[in-house]
């Protein structure tokens, strides 16, 4: 099986005895024994280092040398430096947490290779960087998971390393690997207004378009899009969504914010000074309003979406300038999207039965009469999963409906309800 370890380049000056399934393993580090472990088993696995950016490179240098010496091949080993926070020996970092967390995201996503099992040890590190590695991990095992939405066996297994004292003046410890997990949460995104970054430097406006932009358009969809399965509004999916839209922003969002995973952490964004003891300081004009992280596991929720109109694209037709769809091309998408990959089962009850009108009606070579004077027009577009008879143009003959042009832009209003669910949860 395929893995990837990933670990903190450790600061230690000794050896430890490590035990794994019973068997004794040396090194200076956890990473070292698991490796020799896996070596033993001719397990084919790549190991990610992460090394902060206050510790020196000989650090990094040398457990790379020890990882060689045991076995490893150096193209299977790949080192991330990232940002820090604190004193240490003769420097003071100044770094927003968030970001710190972010950098250890995105060296989690650049370097995953569609592994089957990934580990995450952090039994070796300052508990403020385990905190910020445990963070970025739970939002990598929810990114992947968006990301695989309809494939849920390319999920991979997830792990943490779990260290236990066994004695012998504290010298002999157990590696155990412990399954971890991070629910998926399938709901409304908030916050979708808030920029994620903010500058302190004279370059803050030119910054703030670069790299801001994206994210508000980016949640915005990706609600959209969860109400739009949650009510079951599926002609409004297929039909009503920019896709176009989606895919020019996806791309730019894929440019624009991979910028951190390459960000030279000496640049101009960093600010170096001296105090008058010598020491120095380096500080940041940058921290994070909104978790980089979680953009990322809304691009992969939006890819996935992308992903089922893909799916169901061909099956959508063009006539009259307007786009029409199947009733039973509506009906397999309740089945396999509604209610096979989001469980939303009472939606799937109320498309169902509104589908199976017209589809009763379509097979006596009639359409579906409104009875019109409706005092509540959002209220019966929800109670009728969008598919509200003032609002549709049908043909019996093809089996299809679709919305009329004129329409268009009511819909779209209220596929917006979604910002008003978001404000009545905040209240």
């Amino acid at each position: 099986m395929n893995k990837l370890i990933v670990g903190f380049v450790p600061k230690d000056s000794r050896e430890f005895a490590y035990v794994v399934d019973s068997k004794k393993y040396k090194g200076y580090s956890t990473i070292e024994a698991l490796a020799s472990y896996f070596l033993q088993d001719s397990v084919n696995f790549r190991i990610l280092l992460l090394r902060p950016e206050s510790l020196d490179e000989s650090w990094e240098e040398d457990l790379k040398s020890r990882l060689i010496s045991i076995g490893m091949k150096e193209e299977n080993i790949v080192v991330c430096k990232f940002p820090t926070n604190g004193s240490y020996e003769g420097k003071r970092f100044i770094t927003d947490p968030k970001i710190i967390s972010d950098f250890i995201f995105l060296a989690l996503k650049e370097n995953y290779k569609e592994e089957k099992e990934v580990i995450l040890d952090v039994s070796r590190g300052l508990n403020f960087l385990v905190l910020s590695a445990v963070e970025a991990y739970r939002r990598f095992i929810v990114a992947i998971k968006a990301k695989n939405i309809l494939n849920r066996g390319n999920i991979p297994n997830f792990k943490y390393v779990y260290l236990t004292p066994l004695g012998e003046g504290g010298g002999l410890s157990e590696i155990r690997l412990e399954k971890i997990d991070a629910h998926f949460f399938f709901d409304y995104f908030k916050n979708y207004d808030r920029l994620p970054f903010d500058f302190e430097t004279e370059k803050k406006e030119e910054l703030c378009m670069k790299f801001n932009f994206i994210k508000k358009y980016i949640t915005q969809i990706v609600n959209t899009c969860i109400y739009t399965v949650k009510r079951g509004f599926v002609l409004a999916f297929l039909t009503i969504i920019d896709w176009k839209k989606v895919e020019e922003f996806l791309k730019e969002a894929e440019d624009k914010l991979n910028f951190l995973a390459l960000m030279d952490l000496d640049s101009e964004l960093s600010e170096w000074e001296k105090t008058s003891e010598g020491e120095e300081i380096i500080k940041r004009k940058y921290a994070m309003n909104y978790p980089l992280g979680n953009l990322w596991i809304y691009i992969n929720l939006l890819k996935a979406f992308l992903e089922i109109y893909y799916e169901y694209r061909d099956k959508i037709f063009i006539e009259n300038d307007l786009k029409w769809v199947k009733i039973e091309t509506l009906k397999d998408f309740n089945e396999r999207i509604i209610n096979g990959v989001f469980k939303e089962y009472g939606t799937n009850v109320i498309l169902c039965n509104e589908l199976e009108k017209f589809e009763f009606s379509f097979k006596r070579g009639e359409i579906r009469e409104s009875k019109g004077g409706h005092s509540d027009i959002l209220r019966n577009f929800n109670a009728h999963a969008g598919l509200i008879l003032d609002f549709l143009e049908q043909d019996p003959k093809k089996g299809a409906i679709t919305y009329k042009k004129e329409i268009h832009n009511k819909i779209n209003s209220f596929l917006r309800e979604w910002q008003k669910e978001i404000e009545t949860y905040k209240s």
